[in-house]
């Protein structure tokens, strides 16, 4: 007697649909034939995942939205630079948390710096905050703009200004030099009778009688002539830089 096969209530499928992608994937074998030519989708499913996958891709999951700068502070004073984002200028807006319009003055912001700069968000209730008198903040919003090296590089409550010093800000090397207005900048130009405008000589601008020695040398043992002349020298330098795709 030959056993009883007791079919479970699932959605049926005619396998006509599947087996002109799949004929050489799955095959009925001939003796079922004679029997219906559904199968329940739980068992089709099952044997074209054994067979060569999902007939349907997953769907990509959807990207993280980026999210919002959490605020600093709640009133009470803090020290800015301790929260400053590494290695990259910080904006710190003091603004109205419960202002719809600087909440999304905040946002057009984040999204014109984008990887630029960090932004930090101050939340102010009424401008009399003790925060709010340590950095002097008459009016909301307020942006404080620090360069990667913890300096103020501009405060404005204007869009276009916090951009520009945004910009600005995002300029200084990593390396660090004297500012324009440095008095160790007034020695290197005695030095080298020039005010370098960056690269190499301007990192050591911040020791000038280093530059002065190392200076000295250079012109020695580069600029003058000797066992070598210095077109040689200078052929050398640039035959060199080219191997290690250095432009100086």
């Amino acid at each position: 007697m030959a056993p009883v096969t007791k079919r479970l209530p699932f959605p049926h499928f005619p396998i006509d649909r599947f087996t002109s992608a799949r004929s050489s994937l799955l095959t009925i074998p001939s003796e079922t034939q004679t029997m219906s030519r559904t199968i329940p989708l739980s068992l089709f499913c099952l044997l074209a995942l054994t067979a060569g996958g999902p007939l349907l891709a997953a769907p990509a999951p959807a990207p993280a939205a980026e999210k919002a700068p959490a605020a600093l502070s709640s009133g009470k004073e803090l020290a800015l630079t301790q929260y400053l984002v590494p290695e990259k200028p910080t904006l710190f807006l003091f603004l109205k948390g419960n202002s719809t319009m600087e909440r999304s003055f905040a946002d057009t912001l984040r999204k014109e710096i984008g990887p630029r700069a960090g932004i930090q968000l101050i939340p102010l209730k009424t401008g009399e905050e003790p925060v709010a008198k340590q950095y002097e903040v008459k009016e909301t919003p307020t942006a404080v703009i620090y360069d990667r090296r913890g300096r103020v590089v501009a405060r404005s409550s204007d869009a276009e200004e916090i951009r520009k010093a945004v910009q600005k800000a995002a300029g200084v090397p990593r390396i660090d030099w004297a500012a324009d207005d440095d008095p160790r900048m007034a020695q290197v130009e005695k030095v080298l009778g020039r005010r370098p405008p960056g690269g190499i000589l301007r990192t050591m601008s911040l020791q000038p009688d280093w530059l002065a020695g190392i200076n000295d040398v250079a012109r020695k043992a580069h600029f003058s002539d000797g066992a070598l002349t210095r077109r040689q020298h200078e052929m050398i330098a640039s035959y060199v830089s080219a191997l290690n795709k250095c432009k100086y």
